[in-house]
C-alpha cells in the first residue's frame, strides 16, 4: 500500500509539479511550455542535471513537510531551486561537493519561497525569484572556501556539451543554425530568451520563444514589448547605460513586461504601456544595483525584475479608484483565461457587490415613475420608483375612477423585499380622496426595513390599519408587510420604493437594482438580472420552484455519483464532492480527476463561477451544461449569461489568432443559455428537462457550440448529456 501511495504521489503531484516548475518562471503552467524549457536546459547537460535534481529534491522535500499541495504542484516552492541549480550548474564544475552544496542550496530556495510567500502574501505580492538571487548569493560568496568546487565559465563553452551528447553531427548543427545571417534584432532577442535559463544560442532562443507562443499569445507579444523597450531604450541613452546584455533582456526587460503586461495585471492596453514605460524604470534600478552589489562581488540577475515587478504591484494595491489597471483577482496562471475570465465575470458576477433586493408585490404592475423622473423624483431623492397596475387598456382603475378602490394597486399586498427588521413604521395617516394630496406628511403611512448595516428601503404612501409587522420584528423576504393605498403625497393609489443608507424616513435615496425579475418584452417575457427597471415597463417578480431548488441544493458533505460512457465505450462512474472553503466558498470537487468547479447557489439561481482541472472530466461538462439554472417556476423563459472564451474548444474559432488583439478589442464571444423543455409536475415525483446551448459569435455570426440536457426527478439531477462536434456523453445519476 505505501508503495502505491508513492507512485499516487509522484504522478498526481511531484511529475506535474516538475513540468510546472519550468514553465512557472514563465508564469504559465503549459506542459508543453514546461517540456520544452526543460529540453532546452539540458542543452547545456550539468545546468540541466543540476536544475532537474534542485527541483525534484525541493519538490520532496516540501511534499514530505506537508506544505500545500496546491502551491507545490503549481511550482510555485521549486521554480527558484530551478533557476539556483540551472546556475549552479552552468558556473561551477561537477562533484561531490558541488552536489552537496547543491542540494543545499535548493533547501535554502524552498526555506525562502515558503518564508517570503508568507510575509509578502500578506499583502497579496509575490517573492518572484527573490530566493533564488539570494540562495545564489549564499554559495557565490563563499564559493573560494570550497577548495574542490572550482569556479568556471562553462557557458561559453557549451558547444563542448554538445559534442559529449551527439557528438560532431549534432554538433554542426548547432553550429549551422547558430551561425544564421539573420536579422540582428531577431539575433538578440533570440539569445535573451535562452540567457534567462543561462544560455546564448539561437536554438533554445528559438524553442522557448515557439514554446512561449504556444502556451500564450499575449506573453509572447509582451516578450518583443519588453524587448524592443529595451533596445529602444538602449539606442536612444546608450548600451552602457541601459545595460544592454543578452541576460538583462531576458531575465529583466523582457520577464518585467510579460509579468506587468499580462500576469498580475488584466491585459489591456494600459498594461501594454506600463510594461514600456516599467522597461526603462528597471534599467535604472539595473545600474544601481550592478554598482552598489559591485562593491561585494555580488551579481545582480533577476533582482531588479523583482524588485520593479513587487513595487509596482503593492503600488497599484495603494490605489481608490482602479478603473484603468486592474490587478488580477484571481489567477489562472493565463494571460488569455485571466482575460477572458475577468471580462466574463465583471458583469456576470456583478451581484456579488449586492445584497439580493427583490419587487415587493404579486403579479405585475408597471414602473409609472422611474429615477430621476420627471414629477417627485429629483435631486438627492432620485433614484426611487413608483409602481402602478394598468389594465389592457392602459387605465389603472375601473368605472370613474373616483375611489381609491376603482384603483387595481389599491389594497393590493405588499410583501418585505429580502430579510430584515422592521425599523419604522407609518401607520396613522387616512388615504387621500382622489386627485388631491397630502403634503403635510408627503411620504404617507410607510415601512422601513434594514436588511445590513446601511442599507435599508423605504416603501410608502400604505394603506393605513392594513399593517401586519410591528417595529422590531424580524421579516423574511416575501412576507406580508401591509397593502397599497393612497396617503401622503399621492393623488391616486401607487407604491413607492426607495434604497437608503439611513433608517430616516425620507432619507436620501441610492442606486440600487432589484435580483430578479421579468420584464415584458416586444414578443415574450425576459428575464432581468441586478438591474433597476426603467419607467414605462411591466415588471412581475419570481417565485421559486421547489423540485429545482431541491435538486441544486448541493450542500456540504454530500456527493452525486454519475455513470456514463466514454469515448471508447466503456462504463465509468465519476463521484463529485461538495465543499466548502475557508472563505465560505461552494464547489464540486472530484478527487479521480482532481477537479474542482465552484458555484452559488443564491435561491432563486444556481451558477458556477470558476473550474480548475480536467477539462476532459465529466465534473467539466456539468459545468458547461449547468453553467447557470434558473431555480423559479419555469414559464419558457429563456436564461442567457456570458461564458469566457477559453471554454471554447471547436478548433474551428480561430481563439489564438483572437488572443493576439483580445486586449485591446474583442470580437468574439461565446453566450449561454437555458430554458425548460419539458415539465411534468402530475406524476408524483416531477420530472423537469433543461436544454441549454453554447453559441459562439465571430463579428456578430453566431454559430452553436454545444447542446446540452439536464433532467430532474426525485428532486436530484438525474441524469445529463452534452453533445458537441466531437463529444457526446450521457451521464445518470446512481446514488441519488
Amino acid at each position: 500500500m505505501p508503495t502505491r501511495q508513492y507512485a499516487d504521489t509522484f504522478r498526481n503531484t511531484i511529475l506535474p509539479a516538475t513540468l510546472n516548475s519550468y514553465s512557472a518562471i514563465f508564469f504559465s503552467k503549459n506542459n508543453i511550455l514546461g517540456s520544452a524549457i526543460m529540453l532546452v536546459t539540458f542543452f547545456n547537460f550539468f545546468a540541466g542535471l543540476s536544475g532537474l535534481i534542485a527541483v525534484l529534491g525541493t519538490l520532496l522535500i516540501a511534499n514530505a513537510m506537508g506544505f500545500d499541495k496546491m502551491q507545490l504542484k503549481n511550482g510555485i516552492y521549486s521554480f527558484n531551486a530551478l533557476l539556483t541549480g540551472l546556475g549552479m550548474g552552468t558556473f561551477f564544475d561537477p562533484g561531490y561537493v558541488f552536489f552537496s552544496l547543491l542540494l543545499l542550496a535548493a533547501l535554502l530556495t524552498l526555506i525562502l519561497s515558503v518564508t517570503l510567500g508568507g510575509w509578502l502574501g500578506k499583502y497579496g505580492l509575490p517573492f518572484l525569484s527573490i530566493p533564488f538571487v539570494v540562495a545564489f548569493w549564499f554559495v557565490v560568496l563563499p564559493s573560494s572556501q570550497f577548495e574542490n568546487l572550482g569556479l568556471t565559465q562553462r557557458n561559453i563553452f557549451w558547444m563542448n556539451e554538445m559534442y559529449a551528447i551527439g557528438g560532431k553531427p549534432m554538433l554542426d548543427f548547432f553550429q549551422t543554425i547558430d551561425a544564421l545571417p539573420i536579422h540582428k534584432m531577431l539575433d538578440i532577442y533570440l539569445r535573451s530568451m535562452s540567457s534567462i535559463f543561462f544560455q546564448n544560442n539561437l536554438i533554445a532562443g528559438l524553442i522557448i520563444t515557439v514554446a512561449v507562443l504556444i502556451s500564450s499569445r499575449i506573453a509572447f507579444s509582451l516578450s518583443i514589448v519588453g524587448f524592443l523597450s529595451a533596445f529602444l531604450f538602449a539606442q536612444f541613452s546608450g548600451s552602457d547605460a541601459a545595460s544592454i546584455t543578452y541576460y538583462n533582456i531576458g531575465a529583466n526587460y523582457i520577464m518585467v513586461a510579460i509579468a506587468i503586461g499580462g500576469f498580475f495585471i488584466i491585459p489591456s492596453g494600459y498594461s501594454y504601456l506600463w510594461s514600456i514605460l516599467l522597461v526603462p524604470l528597471t534599467s535604472l534600478v539595473l545600474l544601481f544595483m550592478i554598482k552598489l552589489l559591485g562593491y561585494i562581488q555580488l551579481p545582480v540577475f533577476s533582482l531588479p525584475f523583482s524588485f520593479v515587478v513587487i513595487l509596482f504591484v503593492y503600488f497599484l494595491k495603494l490605489r481608490l479608484n482602479s478603473s484603468k489597471l486592474k490587478l488580477t483577482p484571481i489567477q489562472y496562471y493565463s494571460p488569455e483565461i485571466n482575460l477572458y475570465t475577468f471580462k466574463n465575470n465583471q458583469e456576470r458576477l456583478a451581484q456579488f457587490l449586492y445584497f439580493p433586493l427583490y419587487l415587493p408585490f404579486w403579479g405585475e404592475w408597471s414602473v409609472t415613475q422611474g429615477y430621476d423622473g420627471e414629477y417627485t423624483h429629483k435631486g438627492d431623492w432620485g433614484k426611487a420608483l413608483d409602481f402602478m397596475i394598468y389594465d389592457d387598456k392602459m387605465k389603472t382603475y375601473r368605472s370613474n375612477g373616483l375611489l381609491c378602490e376603482n384603483y387595481y394597486c389599491y389594497n393590493k399586498p405588499v410583501l418585505a423585499p429580502a430579510d430584515g427588521i422592521v425599523e419604522e413604521v407609518i401607520d396613522t395617516i387616512d388615504d387621500n380622496e382622489i386627485g388631491k394630496v397630502n403634503t403635510s406628511n408627503n411620504w404617507g403611512n410607510s415601512i422601513i426595513i434594514r436588511h445590513l448595516p446601511g442599507l435599508y428601503t423605504q416603501i410608502s404612501h400604505l394603506k393605513r390599519g392594513s399593517f401586519k409587522v410591528v417595529k422590531g420584528q424580524y421579516v423574511k423576504r416575501g412576507d406580508l408587510l401591509a397593502a397599497c393605498g393612497n396617503s401622503g403625497r399621492s393623488p391616486e393609489p401607487h407604491l413607492h420604493f426607495q434604497v437608503q443608507t439611513t433608517p430616516i424616513l425620507g432619507a436620501k435615496t441610492i442606486y440600487y437594482p432589484f435580483a430578479y425579475f421579468h420584464q415584458n418584452g416586444k414578443t415574450e417575457k425576459e428575464l432581468f438580472q441586478f438591474l433597476v427597471p426603467v419607467e414605462g415597463v411591466n415588471v412581475s417578480g419570481i417565485s421559486g420552484n421547489a423540485i429545482l431548488q431541491s435538486a441544486f441544493d448541493l450542500m456540504p458533505d454530500t456527493s452525486l455519483t454519475y455513470s456514463y460512457t466514454n469515448g471508447k465505450g466503456s462504463a465509468i462512474a465519476e463521484k463529485w464532492e461538495a465543499y466548502t472553503d475557508a472563505y465560505n466558498n461552494k464547489y464540486l470537487y472530484c478527487k479521480t480527476t482532481e477537479s474542482v468547479a465552484y458555484f452559488v447557489n443564491d435561491g432563486s439561481m444556481f451558477y458556477f463561477t470558476a473550474f480548475y482541472g480536467d477539462k476532459k472530466s465529466l465534473l467539466y461538462y456539468f459545468y458547461l451544461s449547468a453553467y447557470k439554472v434558473f431555480l423559479v417556476n419555469p414559464d419558457a423563459v429563456a436564461v442567457k449569461d456570458a461564458m469566457p472564451l477559453n471554454t471554447i474548444r471547436n478548433k474551428k474559432v480561430r481563439i489564438w489568432l483572437h488572443d493576439f488583439i483580445a486586449p485591446f478589442y474583442t470580437y468574439i464571444k461565446a453566450g449561454y443559455s437555458i430554458k425548460v423543455a419539458s415539465m411534468d409536475t402530475f406524476s408524483g415525483s416531477g420530472i423537469i428537462t433543461l436544454n441549454s446551448e453554447i453559441e459562439v459569435s465571430i463579428w456578430g455570426k453566431t454559430n452553436n457550440e454545444s447542446n446540452s440536457s439536464i433532467t430532474v426527478q426525485d428532486n436530484c439531477i438525474k441524469e445529463f448529456s452534452f453533445q458537441s462536434v466531437k463529444t457526446q456523453i450521457k451521464a445518470t445519476c446512481i446514488n441519488s
